[in-house]
C-alpha cells in the first residue's frame, strides 16, 4: 500500500541518499508524465488505478537498481520499470502509485567483441541506437521493433519482441546470448553463460524473462548477437487498390521459397491518416513494403522473383523513390495522433491462412462499433503474420472512450481464428487465460517464488489490481474488464454516426 505523506517524504529522503537529488523526482509534471505509455487513456481510469507514481527515479548502474528494488520492498512501495514509454497496455504504468523506475540512463554500451559479433549493452538504450553503432562498425542488428527510436532494449524483450526483421532471423530471444536482471529480492542474477554460442543449445534463463513485463525481474543489462552487414538490402513497394485485393499476399510470400527481411501490408486508411499530417504520402491504397537483404546478386534474383509473384496477385511496383521513403519511415507510423490527440494501437498475431478471414472480421467490427480503423499487418514468419490496426479516438468526447471496445472485440477475433493479442498490462490482464490457458497457476508459482509479496510490477498479468488496497474492491476479476468493454461496445453501437476522419477513395471504410 502507498505510504501517508510523512513515510512518503521519509522515502523520498531516503531515495535521494541511494541516487542524489538530481535522479529522484517529486514533481508533479515529472510524475505525470510517467503515468502512460503510447497508448491514449480516457481520464476516468484514474478512479480505478493510481498510475501517476509517487516517485521518479533515474539509475545508472546495477547497484542502484539492486538498492531501489531493495528499498521499495522495506519501504512497502510497488516498483515499475519502465524503458521508453512506447508500450500499447499499461505494462509500465502504476496501478498504485510507488517508485517508477525510468531505465533510459541505464544506456551504457560495454564490452564489443568484433570477432564473434557480440555486443554487451544497458537495458535502457534505444534499438535504433544500438543499431546505429553496430552498424558504424560494420556489424548488423537484425531485428528491431517498430518504434526502434524509443523502445529501449530491455523493455521489448520483456514485452516478447517480435518486429522488423523477425520474419528472416527470428525474435529477441533469437539474438540474446546472456542478461542481468535484478530479481525482487534485489540479487542480480546473470541468465547464461554468455561464453557459450546461441547457435549450440543450453540451458538459460532468458525465455523466463522473455514477455515477463517486468513482473518477476528489472532486466538491466544483454549481450546481443550481431549478424554480418549485408552486402545489400533493398526496399521495394508494390500497390494494391485496397487492402482486400491485397488479401493474398501474406499466404503467398510465405508459401513461396523467398526469405524476405521484411513484409508489412499498409492499409490505405492508414495512408490517409498519414497524408492528413504528411502531405507528401502517397494516396490512400494498400502497400505491400517488401525488403531483401544479402548478396547483391542474390537480391537482384528475389526481387525478380518477388515482382513476378506480386504482379501476378495483381500488384503494381512503385518506384525506388517511394519504395525508399517507405523504408525511411519504417519507424514512423503513427503521427495522426494529431488528428484528434488521441491514438490507440492493439497488437495481435494470427496464423497465416487466417489472413483473410481476418480482414472480413475486421471491416464488420469496425462497422459496428461504427469506427475508422487502419488495418496493418507485417509476417513475423511463415506460419504467423503480426496485425496491428489502430484508430484514432477523442478523449474528451463523452462517447470517445467508447472506441477502446474494438480492442477487446478485435482480440476475440485473433481468438476465434487461432490466434492472441500480444502483451498483457492495466489494460488486457483480462487475456491472460486465453493467451496461456492452463499456465495461469504456472506464472503464479514463480511470481510466488521470486516476489512473494507482489512488489516488482504487481497486479497485471493474472489479476488486475485497482488503486485501492482494501478487500473486495482491490482486484477487478478479469471477467469484469472484459465486460466493462463489452458495455462499451454495446454503447458503441447506438452511437448516432459513424466517426469519419478521412475520406477514403471507392467509398467508407
Amino acid at each position: 500500500m502507498t505510504g501517508t505523506l510523512p513515510s512518503l517524504d521519509y522515502s523520498f529522503r531516503r531515495l535521494v541518499n541511494i541516487l542524489g537529488p538530481e535522479r529522484v523526482s517529486r514533481s508533479p509534471m515529472e510524475r505525470l508524465m510517467h503515468s502512460h505509455d503510447f497508448a491514449s487513456l480516457p481520464k476516468i481510469a484514474l478512479l480505478q488505478w493510481k498510475m501517476i507514481p509517487d516517485f521518479v527515479v533515474v539509475p545508472k548502474t546495477v547497484e542502484e537498481v539492486s538498492r531501489l528494488v531493495e528499498f521499495a520492498f522495506e519501504a512497502g512501495l510497488p516498483i515499475i520499470p519502465r524503458g521508453g514509454g512506447s508500450g500499447l497496455v499499461g505494462g509500465a504504468v502504476p496501478n498504485r502509485g510507488g517508485i517508477l523506475v525510468d531505465m533510459r540512463r541505464m544506456d551504457r554500451i560495454g564490452a564489443v567483441d568484433p570477432e564473434r559479433r557480440l555486443l554487451t549493452v544497458q537495458a535502457g538504450r534505444a534499438w535504433k541506437e544500438i543499431a546505429d553503432f553496430a552498424a558504424a562498425r560494420g556489424m548488423f542488428l537484425p531485428i528491431a521493433p517498430l518504434g526502434a527510436p524509443a523502445s529501449t532494449l530491455g523493455g521489448w524483450f520483456a514485452n516478447g519482441g517480435v518486429g522488423i526483421g523477425s520474419y528472416k532471423y527470428g525474435d529477441a530471444r533469437d539474438i540474446v546470448t546472456d542478461m542481468q536482471v535484478v530479481l525482487p529480492s534485489g540479487e542480480a542474477l546473470r541468465t547464461a553463460d554468455g561464453t557459450v554460442d546461441l547457435s549450440v543449445a543450453f540451458g538459460n534463463l532468458n525465455p523466463a524473462f522473455f514477455g515477463s513485463e517486468g513482473t518477476i525481474g528489472l532486466i538491466v543489462e544483454a549481450t546481443l548477437q550481431l549478424a554480418p552487414k549485408p552486402e545489400a538490402l533493398v526496399p521495394l513497394t508494390y500497390s494494391f487498390k485496397d487492402l482486400w485485393s491485397a488479401r493474398e499476399v501474406p499466404g503467398t510470400i510465405a508459401g513461396s521459397d523467398l526469405e524476405p527481411y521484411n513484409v508489412a501490408v499498409m492499409d490505405p486508411v492508414h495512408l490517409a491518416f498519414m497524408r492528413t499530417v504528411r502531405p507528401e504520402t502517397p494516396d490512400p491504397q494498400a502497400l505491400v513494403n517488401v525488403s531483401l537483404d544479402g548478396p547483391k546478386d542474390e537480391v537482384a534474383a528475389a526481387a525478380a522473383e518477388l515482382d513476378a509473384l506480386l504482379g501476378g496477385l495483381g500488384g503494381k511496383k512503385l518506384g525506388e523513390d517511394v519504395a525508399k521513403a517507405q523504408w525511411d519511415g519504417r519507424f514512423d507510423l503513427y503521427p495522426a495522433r494529431r488528428i484528434t490527440g488521441g491514438l490507440v494501437l492493439t497488437e495481435t498475431e494470427f496464423p497465416t491462412p487466417a489472413y483473410v478471414e481476418m480482414l472480413r472480421r475486421a471491416a464488420r467490427v469496425a462497422r459496428r462499433l461504427r469506427m475508422q480503423v487502419a488495418v496493418n499487418s507485417f509476417l513475423v514468419d511463415r506460419n504467423t503474420v503480426a496485425v496491428n490496426p489502430y484508430f484514432l479516438m477523442e478523449e474528451d468526447s463523452p462517447l470517445g472512450p467508447t472506441a477502446l471496445a474494438f480492442v477487446k472485440k478485435f482480440g476475440d477475433v485473433a481468438f476465434a481464428l487461432g490466434g492472441h493479442p500480444e502483451g498483457l498490462g492495466l489494460f488486457t490482464a483480462f487475456n491472460f487465460p486465453k493467451m496461456h490457458k492452463g499456465a495461469t497457476g504456472i506464472y503464479e508459482a514463480v511470481k510466488t517464488q521470486l516476489d512473494p509479496h507482489r512488489k516488482v510490477n504487481p497486479g497485471k498479468m493474472t489479476e488486475v489490481w485497482t488503486r485501492y488496497d482494501l478487500p473486495i474492491v482491490n482486484v477487478i476479476p478479469p471477467e469484469i474488464m472484459g465486460f466493462g468493454l463489452d458495455v462499451a461496445a454495446f454503447l458503441r453501437r447506438l452511437k448516432p454516426t459513424s466517426d469519419r476522419y478521412v475520406k477514403i477513395p471507392g467509398g467508407p471504410r
